[in-house]
């Protein structure tokens, strides 16, 4: 059994002191496959001094040094591609030809885009008699989920190591192994001592992250329910916050849309990973003369997602990644029926001996009140609404907590892109548009707020300082 047991801390692994270790489980067999031996408090202590020490000497790099520090990072991750897909198929689940495609391709986009960003960020402006600065804001602790591992610690290492900041990363102990590879490829590239630090824990070592007094800033991925108790302790100490949290993302298709095109989109949107995207497009809202039409082109297109072994070619979905999240997915589809709904799943997952699948499913004749349209999901589940007039089907587009993303199709591009201008979200994606990681990403309300990707997750890292009479 693979055995995580060292952190990083001063640009070293070094064992970690506790005693205290955390199972790492393979959805597929649902056996343990590894385990992480967690930090103890004194571990966590000496890397967030790890990472306060090495602020004055990074902060002050030259833009150059930290465009070369991302390039030899990029360059070490590419390196891994076929290491990360192999852990992500046996902790995560996710099929190899996922893991070798999307988990890999945007982080290392992500990297490309933010070495590209460095000169463009305003470093300095004149104003008056005044310098304004922007300068890193000093240490970071990020805490990172598992349903990405690799695109959301780069997300947020990126950013910050091109502020000049330094930082302590706190991964999901689900998908281990795919921050251990990281750290592994942050060591080859040889970025200084204590600027990436690593500590491995549950709820325990993020506390310690957001209580501590050298911690400037916390970065979170997560659910929103956890975003909120970060931000009130983080509140404590005046922390600076940035929060990507859940979402319940609409996908709508305008009367005049391609249907045939927009569903293929839709439905892939829905069930890669497993669901388990934050933007996953899981509210489907069409005109109600189609919907009949529509909800058996649906579960048609369903079948072509295998589900399997994440390690077998023929494989589209793998397992959820743990067996809590497929008890709740569960719990919401029985709520679901009993509230109404049909629930339509493609597919028998209980042929598989093991693993802890979930089926491709359709969840129709749903109503906006029912918690499957309120409640974020995370699993292969599309929901099915109908709207009569286009002011109504915005009106469903927005009638959530959430806004982290969403979609919208017709053949009119005008009209598609003033639909899409009043979606209270960060990020709508137009027919089908392909993803643009130059851009800002990050919500509105309950899918919180702050920006990563590109120059805006450098600016996320940055404040502003103010000296007057330099003119």
């Amino acid at each position: 059994m693979k055995v995580y047991a060292e952190h990083y801390v001063n640009g070293r692994f070094t064992p970690s002191s506790s005693t205290t270790t955390i199972p790492v489980f393979n959805p597929s067999t649902e056996q343990p496959t590894a385990q992480v031996v967690a930090c103890s408090p004194n571990d966590i202590e000496l890397a967030i001094q790890s990472a306060t020490n090495a602020l004055s000497g990074w902060s002050h790099s030259t833009l150059e040094e930290r465009s070369a520090a991302l390039q030899r990072l990029a360059t070490a991750l590419e390196q891994r591609k076929e290491q990360f897909a192999q852990v992500l198929a046996t902790e995560i689940g996710c099929p190899l030809w996922l893991g070798e495609g999307m988990q890999m391709s945007m982080p290392l986009d992500n990297l490309a885009h933010t070495i590209t960003a460095l000169p463009e960020v305003q470093w300095q402006e004149k104003i008056g008699n005044a310098l304004v600065e922007r300068l890193p804001i000093g240490v970071i602790g990020a805490i990172t989920p598992w349903n990405f591992p690799i695109h959301q610690i780069v997300a947020k290492v990126a950013g910050a190591v091109a502020a000049g900041c330094t930082i302590v990363l706190k991964p999901s102990e689900v998908a281990a192994g795919a921050a251990q590879l990281f750290m592994e490829a942050v060591h080859e590239a040889g970025l200084p001592a204590g600027v990436v630090n690593l500590i491995w824990g549950g709820r325990a070592a993020g506390q310690a992250l957001f209580t501590h007094p050298a911690i400037n800033q916390i970065s979170f991925t997560g659910s929103t329910n956890a975003g909120r108790q970060i931000m009130a302790t983080a509140a404590q100490s005046l922390k600076r916050v940035m929060l990507e949290l859940g979402g319940k993302s609409a996908a709508i298709l305008l009367p005049d849309a391609d249907i045939g095109k927009a569903l293929t989109h839709v439905v892939r949107s829905s069930m890669v990973n497993s669901g388990q995207t934050c933007v996953n497009q899981s509210r489907l809202i069409v005109p109600s003369q189609h919907a009949e039409s529509i909800q058996a082109q649906v579960l048609e297109l369903m079948q072509d997602w295998q589900v399997g072994d994440p390690f077998l070619p023929d494989t589209r979905l793998g397992p959820v990644a743990t067996a809590a999240q497929l008890d709740s997915i569960q719990r919401q589809l029985e709520l679901a029926h009993k509230q109404g709904a049909q629930v339509n799943q493609v597919g028998n997952v209980r042929d598989l001996p093991t693993g802890w699948y979930c089926s491709p499913t359709l969840v129709s004749h749903a109503q906006p009140h029912m918690d499957i349209i309120q409640e974020e999901t995370f699993g292969p589940v599309l929901s099915l609404l109908t709207y009569d007039d286009i002011s109504e089907a915005l009106q469903l587009a927005n009638d959530s907590a959430y806004g982290l993303s969403g979609a919208v199709w017709s053949q009119d591009h005008d009209q598609a892109v003033q639909f899409a201008q009043g979606m209270r979200t960060g990020q709508v994606v137009i027919n089908g548009a392909a993803q643009n990681l130059a851009t800002p990403f990050g919500g509105w309300g309950d899918s919180g707020f702050g920006r990563e990707n590109g120059r805006f997750g450098i600016e996320e890292c940055l404040n502003y300082r103010s000296v007057q009479g330099v003119f």
